[in-house]
C-alpha cells in the first residue's frame, strides 16, 4: 500500500512546470509519506514524471521499489494497492518468456500493463490505483479498482498538462490546480456529508470513478474507459436454496481469504464479533493456523462486543488481542488529521473511531484483514427492512401522509417527531426514501442557505445522481437500494473512511469480501438469498453459522458509530463556533449571512425539535459537517 502522484507536463517547452518537474514530484512524494513511510522515489521522462511513497508489504528488497521501469525502459509505473492473483499472473507471464527481477506484485502489474495496456485491468483481482507512463508516446494511463478501495484524484493544468495524486491535499499543492469551490460538489457534500465520485469539492479536481481508467495526453482531452461493469442486476442468477448457495460461497471466499493472507510483513484480522469479520477470521484461521485477531472493547455496553469476539476467537483458536477504545475527547491534532487526509470534507464521525483503532493496531501489524463490504454486497443493513416498511406506508395517499406528519410533529416529543419523520419519508419519491434517514441538508433547504452563485443543480441534480447510482434499476425498491449502496455508499463513504484513516497511520486494510470472485458470485445471487423480510446477508449468515458459534451470528447488529456529543469535546465546540459565528469563517463566502446566523442558533438548540428532521443527532452532525468544511478551506486554500 502506498501513495502515488504524478505530473504530465504541459506541451510548451518553456512552461515553468517543466523546469521544476523533479522538485514538484519530490514535494508530492513527501506530502504522501504517511501512506508510504518506508521509501520514496520519483521518475521523470521528457513528458512528465511519477512519484511514489512506499509502504513495503511484498518483496521488501530494492527490487520492489517504485516508480518501477519496464526492462526496455519504455514504461514506468507508480502503483498503490495489492493484486491478490499476482502469483497466477506471474506464472502466465513466465510461461510466455518474461523474466522477473524480484517477487513483488508491482512487477507483475507493470508487465501486464506494458503488454496489454488497459486490457490488462480486468485480469487484476485486487485493490489498486495506478499510473502507467509511456516514455515514448507520452501517454499516461490512470486506473482504479472496481469498488474504489484505493483513491485517485486528477486535475487538468493550465497549458494542457495534468496532475494526479492519491489524496486531494497533495494535489492542491501543484501550481495551476483550480482550488475554487465546485457548486455541485458542495451541494452533494451538504446532502450526504461526503463528496461522491467523480466530483471533488474543488472545481479543478476530479475523482477517478471506480472500475474506470483514464487516458491522458498533454494538450488533448481525457478519454475515460470503463473496464468493468458497475454493480447491477444484469448477471444470470444462480439456482439453489440458501444453504447450498452458502457452500458455494464458502469455496469462493475461502480461496480469496487465502490469497489475502500473502504478506512479507506481520498480518492480523480485525474481529468485531459480527457476521462479516467472524467469517473472515474463521477462514483465515483455516489457512494460516493460529492467526492474530484484534477487537475493540468499549466501556459503553451499547457499543461493546467483547463477549462475541472472545467466543469467535476461542472457537477458531486465534491469538486474540483486545484494544480498549479511547473515550478521550477529540484533540486538535486529530481534527487536523481528519481534515488533511480526507481532503474533501467527510462528516462520517466513525472516521475518528477508525483512526484510533488503526493507530493501535499498527503498533503490532502492518496488514489487517477486515469484513468491510459485507453489508453492501450481501444486503445486510437494517435500513433495508426500514425501506420495505416505508414502501408499505407509501401506499397511503401523499396528502394524507403529509397531513399525518404535520399532526404528529405538532404533538411534539421524541415519539411524535419519529412518527412525523416516518410519514414524511414515506411521502417522498421512491429514490429519496432510500436516503431519507441519512441526509443532512436537502437541496431545497440549501436553496435558501447558500449564496446564489454557489447553488448547484438543486433537487434535479440529486434525483439524477440517485437514479444513475441504481435507485431505479429494479422494480423492487429494496433491491434497487442494494445496488445504490454498492455504487454510492460503499465507494464514497465506507471505503473512503477506511482507506484514509488506516493509511494515515500506514496500516494496510484488506477486505476479502470485496475480492473479484466474491463480487461476481454475489452479483449472481437472487436478492431473496441476500435479504428477505428483516433478515439480511442470508447466505453469508448460513456460512458463518458453520464456522463460529451460532449465537454470535443471531444476536442483534451493533453499529460502529462514535457519539459526537461524547467525543467531540471542546475542540469540536470551538471549531463549530468558528465556522458559524466567526467573522473570519470561510463559510461566509458560501452561505448567506442571515443563513449562518440562523444555523448558529438552530444547530445548538437542545432537545427534540418540532420539524420532523430536527433531531439532536442530526443537529450535531450538521454542525460537524460545517466545522469540517470551514477547517478544510482554511487549511487547504490551494497553491498560489
Amino acid at each position: 500500500m502506498c501513495g502515488i502522484a504524478g505530473i504530465l507536463a504541459p506541451p510548451a517547452a518553456a512552461h515553468p512546470l517543466r523546469a521544476a518537474l523533479g522538485a514538484e514530484l519530490a514535494r508530492l512524494a513527501a506530502a504522501l509519506r504517511h501512506r508510504g513511510p518506508d521509501a520514496a522515489g520519483v521518475a521523470t521522462t521528457e513528458h512528465g514524471g511519477l512519484a511514489h511513497a512506499r509502504l513495503s508489504i511484498l518483496d521488501l528488497s530494492p527490487t520492489g521499489a517504485q516508480p518501477m521501469w519496464s526492462p526496455d525502459r519504455r514504461h514506468v509505473t507508480a502503483y498503490n494497492g495489492e493484486v491478490y492473483n499476482f502469483a497466477a499472473l506471474r506464472d502466465e507471464l513466465a510461461a510466455a518468456g518474461e523474466r522477473f527481477a524480484g517477487t513483488s506484485d508491482t512487477e507483475v502489474v507493470l508487465r501486464m500493463l506494458a503488454r496489454d495496456g488497459a486490457g490488462a485491468l480486468a485480469r487484476l483481482d485486487g485493490m489498486f490505483a495506478l499510473a502507467l507512463l509511456d516514455a515514448a508516446s507520452g501517454e499516461l494511463l490512470l486506473a482504479r479498482d472496481r469498488t474504489g478501495q484505493k483513491p485517485l484524484y486528477w486535475a487538468p493544468l493550465a497549458g494542457g498538462g495534468f496532475a494526479f495524486a492519491s489524496e486531494v491535499a497533495a494535489l492542491l499543492r501543484v501550481p495551476g490546480v483550480d482550488a475554487r469551490i465546485d457548486p455541485q460538489a458542495l451541494s452533494h457534500l451538504l446532502t450526504f456529508g461526503f463528496v461522491p465520485n467523480p466530483w471533488s469539492l474543488r472545481a479543478g479536481v476530479r475523482q477517478l470513478r471506480p472500475g474506470t481508467a483514464l487516458r491522458l495526453r498533454a494538450g488533448a482531452s481525457p478519454e475515460e474507459i470503463r473496464w468493468v461493469r458497475e454493480p447491477g442486476p444484469d448477471a444470470p442468477l444462480l439456482a439453489g436454496d440458501v444453504e447450498s448457495l452458502s457452500h458455494q460461497l464458502e469455496e469462493v471466499l475461502s480461496g480469496c481469504v487465502r490469497e489475502h493472507l500473502v504478506s512479507d510483513v506481520p498480518i492480523g484480522v480485525l474481529l468485531s464479533g459480527g457476521v462479516d469479520s467472524s467469517t473472515i477470521a474463521a477462514l483465515a484461521a483455516r489457512h494460516a493456523g493460529r492467526v492474530q485477531t484484534y477487537s475493540i472493547v468499549h466501556r459503553d455496553p451499547a457499543y461493546d462486543e467483547r463477549d462475541a469476539s472472545r467466543a469467535v476467537a476461542q472457537a477458531i483458536g486465534s491469538d486474540h488481542h483486545e484494544i480498549e477504545f479511547s473515550d478521550a475527547a477529540l484533540s486538535e491534532d486529530e481534527l487536523d488529521l481528519l481534515v488533511d487526509h480526507h481532503g474533501d470534507p467527510f462528516a462520517d464521525s466513525s472516521s475518528l473511531a477508525v483512526l484510533r483503532i488503526a493507530r493501535e493496531m499498527r503498533r503490532e501489524v502492518t496488514v489487517a484483514l477486515s469484513g468491510d463490504g459485507g453489508d453492501e454486497v450481501f444486503a445486510g443493513y437494517p435500513r433495508f427492512a426500514q425501506l420495505r416498511m416505508l414502501g408499505a406506508v407509501a401506499r397511503t395517499p401523499r396528502f394524507a401522509l403529509r397531513a399525518g406528519a404535520s399532526l404528529a410533529s405538532a404533538a411534539g416529543g421524541l415519539r411524535g417527531r419519529q412518527v412525523a419523520r416516518t410519514l414524511q419519508a414515506a411521502a417522498m419519491p421512491r429514490a429519496r426514501r432510500m436516503v431519507a434517514f441519512t441526509t443532512l441538508f436537502w437541496p431545497e433547504e440549501q436553496a435558501r442557505l447558500l449564496r446564489p452563485e454557489l447553488l448547484g443543480g438543486g433537487a434535479a441534480a440529486l434525483d439524477a445522481l440517485l437514479a444513475e447510482r441504481g435507485a431505479s434499476l429494479e422494480p423492487d425498491a429494496v433491491a434497487s437500494a442494494h445496488w445504490l449502496e454498492q455504487r454510492l455508499i460503499l465507494p464514497d463513504d465506507m471505503l473512503t473512511k477506511v482507506d484514509r484513516m488506516s493509511m494515515a497511520v500506514s496500516l494496510e486494510v484488506r477486505p476479502p469480501l470485496l475480492a473479484a470472485p466474491v463480487l461476481d458470485f454475489a452479483q449472481r445471487l437472487p436478492f431473496a438469498a441476500k435479504n428477505q423480510g428483516a433478515t439480511g446477508k442470508r447466505v453469508l449468515r448460513a456460512l458463518a453459522k458453520r464456522l463460529v458459534p451460532p449465537w454470535v451470528i443471531d444476536r442483534p447488529k451493533k453499529g460502529f458509530a462514535l457519539p459526537l456529543e461524547q467525543h467531540g469535546g471542546k475542540v469540536f465546540e470551538e471549531a463549530s463556533r468558528f465556522a458559524l459565528e466567526s467573522a473570519a469563517s470561510p463559510l461566509r463566502a458560501l452561505f448567506r449571512p442571515d443563513a449562518l446566523a440562523e444555523l448558529a442558533v438552530s444547530l445548538t438548540r437542545q432537545g427534540e425539535g418540532r420539524d420532523p428532521e430536527d433531531s439532536p443527532f442530526r443537529r450535531v452532525h450538521r454542525r460537524w459537517l460545517l466545522a469540517l468544511l470551514a477547517r478544510s478551506l482554511v487549511r487547504h486554500p490551494g497553491a498560489p
